[in-house]
């Protein structure tokens, strides 16, 4: 049962982490590209769903799953507990991350009732493209995390054989 928890968070982690990379690959270059006909665009697209709605689904799961994976090997290793606590800071750091950080871009480029100037755009677009490599970079250091803890797991059940 706590391995499967982990691999879970694994999963969930690997998913959020590709698709956190394929926003700034794809999305990000297309909002900074021809502003503001590109906001537009992108407005325009995303009025059923839109990134976030995957990242509210996915993102507090995943965060049970790190969570529960915790309580679950709290007292099987300190250094598994050591890598999921770690884990849990990343992904916890990333969604504080998302809130203070991004969420203010998001309304500036896509919620806001009146589009704004140009240079507004181009700065918030700007912005939310370079940090999102930085959340990139914690929720991959997170994800690194589990993976060690998941190997301290399998080794230490592997010592029992």
């Amino acid at each position: 049962m706590r391995k499967i928890v982990l691999y879970a968070s694994i999963a969930f982690s690997s998913g959020l982490f590709f698709t956190n990379i394929y926003n700034s690959i794809v999305n990000a270059a297309n909002w900074e590209s021809n502003i503001p006909q590109s906001i537009t665009a992108t407005r325009d697209f995303f009025v059923v769903a839109n990134p976030g709605t995957f990242f509210q689904l996915i993102d507090p799961t995943n965060m049970l799953l790190i969570v529960l994976a915790l309580i679950l090997f709290w007292k099987k290793s300190s250094s598994i507990r050591l890598f999921l606590g770690i884990a849990l800071l990343c992904y916890v750091s990333s969604m504080i991350l998302t809130f203070t950080y991004f969420y203010p871009r998001n309304e500036v480029m896509f919620l806001s009732e009146q589009l704004p100037g140009t240079e507004t755009l181009k700065k918030a677009a700007s912005e939310w493209g370079r940090m999102n490599w930085v959340r990139s970079l914690i929720w991959l250091t997170g994800l690194f995390c589990s993976f060690l803890a998941l190997d301290k797991a399998n080794s230490s059940t592997q010592k029992l054989s």
